[in-house]
Parts: C-alpha cells; sequence; structure tokens
C-alpha cells in the first residue's frame, strides 16, 4: 500500500461491506469508487472530503436538496439588515461531503485540476480576513 498523507488525491475501493464494516462504520458499498481528497489522518482511518461530481446521482440530489435547505436555514435567521451586507458569493455557500474510512481502503488518484489544496495557515487566513475587512469597508 502506498504511504498516503493529507492532501493526496484517493480513490475508495469498490467491494462489498463485511460484518466487520457495519460494527466500525467505516466503509458502506456506497462510498466505492468516491474519488476525493485526504483531509485529516487519524491512525488507521482518514477523513477524506469528496469530490462532488462522483456522487451517485441520488447521493448528489439529496447532499444538493440539503445544502439548499440548509442555505435558506441560515439566511432566514439573519436580520433583514444583515443578509443586505452579504455579498453573493457570501449567500451561495457549499456544504462540503466527507466520509471517514479506513486506510486500506484507500488508494492514490489522480491529481485534479479543482481538487482542493491543501488547508490555509493562520498567517495565511489571518492575512485573507485582513484583505476581506478592507475591501468590505471600501465598499460601505
Amino acid at each position: 500500500m502506498a504511504k498516503l498523507s493529507e492532501g493526496d488525491p484517493v480513490v475508495v475501493a469498490k467491494r462489498d461491506q463485511s460484518a466487520a464494516d457495519v460494527k466500525s462504520g467505516l466503509y458502506y458499498s456506497h462510498y466505492g469508487g468516491l474519488t476525493g481528497t485526504i483531509l485529516k489522518i487519524y491512525g488507521e482511518e482518514a477523513s477524506v472530503l469528496v469530490d462532488k461530481d462522483t456522487l451517485p446521482s441520488d447521493m448528489e440530489k439529496r447532499h444538493s436538496e440539503n445544502e439548499k435547505a440548509m442555505r435558506q436555514r441560515w439566511l432566514d435567521g439573519l436580520s433583514e439588515e444583515a443578509r443586505n451586507k452579504l455579498s453573493a458569493s457570501e449567500k451561495a455557500f457549499g456544504l462540503n461531503y466527507a466520509v471517514l474510512v479506513s486506510l486500506t481502503d484507500l488508494t492514490k488518484g489522480k491529481k485534479r485540476d479543482d481538487a482542493p489544496m491543501k488547508r490555509a495557515s493562520e498567517a495565511d487566513l489571518s492575512e485573507a480576513e485582513a484583505k476581506f475587512l478592507a475591501e468590505r469597508a471600501a465598499k460601505n
């Protein structure tokens, strides 16, 4: 098995679910064939950010419906003034689809152009936040 690390593109193996899988909750048959990127490794398990375009159509539809409902619930909880201050991109946030699987069920995948990058450092986030706040202040 190739050594996997955070940020690596991976493919979840296609296989039948075993009794041990049911007990551990680390593999379901609908995981087979999904591609994504490793977010975090926890010993012999990894959380994988799934590429939404590899979800089966029924799962993608359900995910999309949940995303829309959560976005609307969040917007409904904001005041009119707060909603009006949001940019279009802030109003159109998306939900990630991540799964927890055993490392033994993962193989290295091909790097995708649109695959998420490794998480930004605290300094990068602070810089981006300062830039965003400056732009927002300039608009008001």
